[in-house]
């Protein structure tokens, strides 16, 4: 809240199209704001590097390899790179999707525990993703569970996106797995997920990052990592020397964590050449897990699961075992009858269908809206009691009818709005939280571009846009900006005695 008041590139456009609402996160090379593409009407989040280290050659690296490696990557559970460019004062940037949900670190922070089910649907997605970034010839070399985020939308509920390839090594694909000692001595990565090869400084391939995800998952299921310490040498030694920790007695009897012990104390071998040796082989034992246990996937992720599991190959000296069996029970006539059966169930299937019971099924789709909030003081904005951002912002949501919004200041002042209904324009909510009143409130409109017609409570004025609206005889005001090929927006204001400034960037209407 404090950082997001006092940040200079909050309200600033960067290259005539980023319109920088808020400051999300502060990282350790960049910092990351929620904006909007002026250009194609989207949310997006910004990556920024820091301006302290625009001298640092090493960091201004790393910074450009994260672009690089998540450019190269086109998988659905990693966070998509959308652009790339520079501030007004030079410094480096680049766009990516933004993402509304819960880091894994959060979630187990929140829970203490992670059922067995929804942990292994988190490793299983994040599996997924690294296989991509492998066959890319990219090792992540800094999982952690702060860097795994889940994402919740109607169609595809506890949804991982793998985030931060800053520290990512880049290699050819046939090397991935082929470790050479040129560049040893380096040693990047977060402590408790590192593996004893990353903690010596050695040269790391992909099996480090199979340790580190077997590390994540341990941590999801019993709330803490396999090996700690009051100290980084703790830790460390810990990691290098320590046998696996035993599975607790409360545990051992259930045959799930059984077989989650089992592939784990796999996957956290010290000696990397008794890991699973790829990160598709540590997959493939997962999506097993899941199967024979049918626990690890909900019914609404069956759709996922059948994507994660579909080029597993079918042991066929076991198919043909079950066919001879089948065919040898099966004489010439019970084959003729029992295939006329089916033909007869199939045609009164397909014509009850469509003649009896004729159904359209529509596959729900994601309903996004576009919201606009500006406030004369920074405020932070709550819809039902979550923050959904800080002011000013436009904030794409997918929440339904009826909620009511909140602005708040540090001080203590609030203010809400009741949401009763939604359509396809844009909604905006201004309101005056500082104490200080006057006896001719305004309402300043400026836009850009500027030129845009304002209606006063449906009533037409006769400036266009920048322009100031006398509102003393006003209690609430509805200030709605229409221009040619510009999204409408519609923005109710609570003055309460005070002046309001809205500063729009209007939002072009996007082309079928």
């Amino acid at each position: 809240m404090n950082h997001a008041a006092t940040d200079p590139l909050v309200g600033t456009l960067f290259d005539h199209r980023y319109l920088i609402n808020y400051l999300v996160a502060r990282g350790g090379m960049g910092n990351i704001y929620q904006a909007h593409d002026t250009k194609r009407g989207h949310v997006v989040a910004i990556k920024v590097l820091r301006s302290e280290f625009s001298g640092d050659a090493v960091v201004i690296q790393r910074f450009l390899r994260e672009a690089e490696a998540v450019a190269l990557l086109k998988h659905k559970n990693i966070c998509q790179l959308f652009d790339t460019g520079y501030t007004p004062d030079g410094m480096r940037y680049f766009t990516m999707e933004f993402l509304q949900g819960q880091s894994l670190d959060q979630i187990i922070i929140q829970r203490g525990m992670i059922d067995p089910a929804t942990a292994l649907g988190y490793t299983i997605q994040a599996a997924s993703a690294l296989c991509e970034a492998h066959n890319q010839g990219i090792i992540h070399r800094d999982l952690k569970p702060a860097n795994l985020f889940v994402v919740q939308t109607p169609n595809a509920p506890d949804f991982v996106k793998v985030l931060d390839f800053g520290v990512a090594k880049m290699c050819g694909a046939e090397q991935i797995f082929e470790p050479k000692l040129t560049n040893a001595g380096s040693t990047l990565g977060t402590p408790y997920y590192m593996s004893p090869e990353q903690i010596q400084g050695l040269n790391v391939d992909g099996r480090t990052d199979v340790y580190a995800l077997g590390v994540i998952l341990w941590e999801s299921l019993f709330g803490v990592p396999p090996y700690g310490g009051k100290s980084l040498v703790d830790i460390f030694s810990a990691a290098i020397r320590m046998k696996l920790p035993k599975l607790a007695p409360e545990y051992k009897s259930r045959p799930i964590y059984r077989k989650l012990y089992a592939v784990l104390k796999k996957a956290l071998q010290k000696d990397r050449t008794h890991r699973y040796k790829s990160m598709q082989d540590f997959l493939r034992v997962l999506e097993k897990t899941s199967f024979e246990f049918g626990s690890a996937m909900s019914m609404s992720n069956v759709r996922h699961r059948t994507e994660l599991v579909s080029h597993t190959p079918v042991s066929m000296p076991a198919f043909r075992r079950h066919w001879n069996h089948v065919m040898g029970i099966l004489t010439p006539g019970r084959f003729i009858f029992g295939f006329g059966v089916l033909v007869l169930a199939v045609l009164a299937a397909v014509f009850i269908a469509v003649y009896v019971f004729p159904t359209h099924v529509e596959i729900p789709q994601t309903q996004y809206h576009t919201y606009k909030f500006f406030s004369d003081v920074p405020s932070e904005v709550r819809i039902n009691n979550r923050i959904v951002g800080t002011t000013p912002s436009s904030i794409e949501l997918v929440d339904a009818p009826p909620f009511e919004i909140v602005f708040a200041t540090n001080l203590g002042e609030t203010y809400s709005f009741m949401v009763d209904s939604v359509n396809d324009t844009i909604h905006g909510f201004a309101v005056n939280l500082a104490p200080k009143r006057t006896d001719t409130p305004k309402i300043s409109v400026d836009t850009m571009p500027p030129g845009a017609d304002v209606y006063v409570n449906g009533m037409k004025y006769p400036l266009t846009t920048p322009c100031h609206i006398d509102v003393t005889s006003h209690r609430d005001v509805l200030i709605t900006i229409k221009l040619p090929g510009y999204i409408t927006e519609n923005i109710l204001t609570a003055h309460q005695g005070g002046d309001i400034r809205l500063r729009s960037n209007l939002f072009r209407i996007r082309k079928p």
